[in-house]
């Protein structure tokens, strides 16, 4: 599967081509402890290695394609202290790459490489996945690409970002197999939320039983939880989750697992107490109705930016009926975000500009109504993935209604 990957990125790339795709480095908190480490996605995608300090290159010259892994060179004392390094044999046996070269080698054999393939000529195409979230952030990527070019100024460097979003975008029938599995883990955490709710209790419990669902499946939070109730479900990126719930709030819960590095992304809002109140059912059926509205109309050819219009359009309608559009109020003053993004090796997966639904897509559905004013904040999401003429629900197991949360926690 991996070597498929880079053969198709390979075909993408000019002739006279060069390719580097970092893992990533740890990165130190305080004092000697280590952040979290998570490697690099196109690496992973690239390779299935989830290890730092690792390097992917590629060389293409006259139809022919050579490519190396970079490793670390084992450290009999460290290895003692945090573990051993990965062994070449163990690195060619995951990725299917048999070229090794080891770190304090690189730059001697990415200079033999250009001297002996290249002699140096400035038509050399040079790429690099040059992708980062801050125009200050100095990315592993980028340290390594100004240490190169500093060597070789002569060169240019063009970033391979774009041509690893279109083979990404499309995720094969074992990439949704383990996103599906993310999903299935997380719908049991869920429902171990729902076991253990009750008026009064802290957002935090609730969190930890989701977190001992995903423990016990060998599984990873995709992203930081969010359990938000009453006024909190209304703030969109909440993440304290250190307030009571109080009785007859709404928690809403935007969580997911991760299944070899693959994400599920969903978010389910149920009543603390097991019952909703009559103005949350309201609005929460109004939430839900949108939710399924779009999952049914989902197909090729339409863009994230359609679906949500339609979301925009519906709910115009419909709190018009309710009466929540008076006085100058519009529906951006209760609902201010997009209604899908990508998912798969990221939780907000990559994606490109007005891009048109394709199969193989899978991205989130997630419509939301937040009224702070009343403590209501209420989102729906799911999981979909595009079909030849509509779309999967990969979360329809996922109880969502009123009558089936009430009855679930009525038990």
């Amino acid at each position: 599967m991996y070597k498929a990957r880079r053969e198709k990125l390979a075909a993408m790339l000019p002739e006279n081509a060069m390719l580097f795709v970092l893992s990533g480095k740890n990165v130190h908190s305080v004092g000697d402890e280590m952040y979290p480490f998570a490697v690099d996605r196109n690496f992973y995608y690239l390779t299935g290695i989830d290890r730092s300090d690792m390097m992917y290159m590629l060389v293409k010259k006259d139809g022919e394609v050579q490519d190396m892994l970079v490793i670390e060179r084992f450290d009999e004392m460290m290895a003692k202290w945090v573990g051993a390094k990965m062994l070449p044999a163990e690195a060619t046996e995951i990725s299917g790459i048999g070229q090794i070269v080891m770190d304090d080698e690189k730059w001697c054999t990415i200079h033999r490489m250009m001297a002996r393939q290249f002699d140096h000529e400035a038509n050399l195409n040079v790429y690099a996945d040059l992708t980062k979230q801050d125009i200050d952030q100095v990315t592993p990527a980028y340290a390594f690409i100004n240490e190169f070019t500093s060597k070789y100024p002569h060169l240019t460097v063009n970033n391979a970002a774009p041509m690893l979003t279109k083979l990404r975008i499309i995720k094969a029938d074992a990439e949704v197999e383990k996103i599906s599995k993310a999903i299935s883990v997380t719908n049991k955490a869920i429902l171990n939320m729902m076991d253990h709710s009750e008026a009064g209790i802290g957002e935090n419990v609730l969190e930890a039983h989701f977190d001992f669902v995903l423990k016990c499946n060998k599984c990873k939070r995709a992203f930081p939880t969010i359990v938000g109730s009453g006024k909190n479900g209304t703030v969109l990126h909440y993440g304290e989750n250190n307030q009571i719930a109080e009785d007859n709030t709404l928690a809403l819960c935007d969580l997911g697992a991760a299944y070899e590095n693959y994400s599920a992304d969903i978010t389910r809002t149920f009543p603390v107490n097991g019952k909703f109140t009559e103005r949350q059912k309201q609005i929460y059926n109004i939430v839900l109705e949108a939710n399924e509205m779009i999952i049914s109309a989902v197909k090729p050819g339409l863009t994230l930016r359609g679906l949500n219009n339609m979301v925009i359009e519906f709910y115009e309608k419909k709190l018009a009926e309710i009466g929540l559009l008076e006085n100058g109020k519009k529906v951006s003053d209760y609902y201010w975000h997009g209604v899908s993004h990508m998912l798969g090796l990221e939780t907000h997966d990559v994606q490109l500009s007005n891009y048109e639904l394709e199969p193989g897509n899978v991205f989130t559905v997630e419509p939301g109504l937040y009224l702070e004013e009343e403590g209501i904040g209420i989102r729906i999401e799911d999981d979909v993935l595009v079909t030849e003429d509509g779309c999967i629900n990969l979360s329809k197991e996922i109880i969502k209604t009123v009558e089936d949360i009430e009855a679930y926690m009525a038990k």
